[in-house]
């Protein structure tokens, strides 16, 4: 019984190593096709939670204090832009928030201009990914906003520029149900 028990142990040991060894062999998926494909996702979801608020509503906010839901989708193509443009492509910029935010007010007030914005956007930064490579997604930018002033490679702007998506595309579903429409269904990728 105890050799039949250390011949199992054996088995399953050597198993598992060559599952181990196969995974660790096959080749790495490139960042950039894999991440297009994240991104051409999160778009289609992003639009569609833009189209489910109907145009009347679109000046819809909780309360003072929070940007409306035609803001919220403003800011997303806006910022989804400036993050490309400064921390990817490294351009230099001029950020008024005062201008910022009164842009996102006229933007947010139109339907079209909001799902024209957020267009723009995600096919801006799938056409700046698409063009780069290892190497230049490996290149870093420092993130002046943080008092620390941390360094990030350009693969990390673009996973910042998604997550800043989800972040305010959520606070955008909130909006939706609290208007009582029905958002649609969640996506992971």
């Amino acid at each position: 019984m105890k050799k039949s028990f250390n011949y199992l142990i054996f088995g399953v040991a050597t198993i598992a190593l060559f599952a181990f060894i196969k995974v660790e062999n096959q080749p790495k998926e490139n960042f950039s096709e894999t991440f297009v494909q994240v991104l051409e996702h999160a778009k289609e979801y992003t639009l569609e939670v833009a189209k489910e608020m109907p145009a009347e509503k679109y000046t819809y906010r909780p309360t003072d204090s929070v940007r409306s839901f035609g803001e919220q989708m403003a800011h997303i193509g806006m910022s989804t832009k400036f993050i490309l443009k400064v921390f990817v492509k490294g351009e230099e910029l001029n950020f008024d928030p005062a201008e910022t935010a009164k842009m996102e007010k006229q933007i947010g007030a139109s339907k079209e201009d909001c799902i024209k914005s957020i267009e723009v956007a995600f096919d801006e930064v799938i056409t700046a990914l698409e063009g780069m490579n290892d190497k230049d997604l490996q290149s870093t930018f420092v993130f002046f906003f943080s008092p620390e002033k941390p360094e990030f490679s350009k693969e990390d702007g673009f996973i910042f520029i998604r997550d800043h998506i989800t972040h305010h595309r959520a606070q955008a579903i909130v909006y939706l149900r609290m208007n009582e429409e029905v958002p649609p269904g969640y996506r992971a990728f």
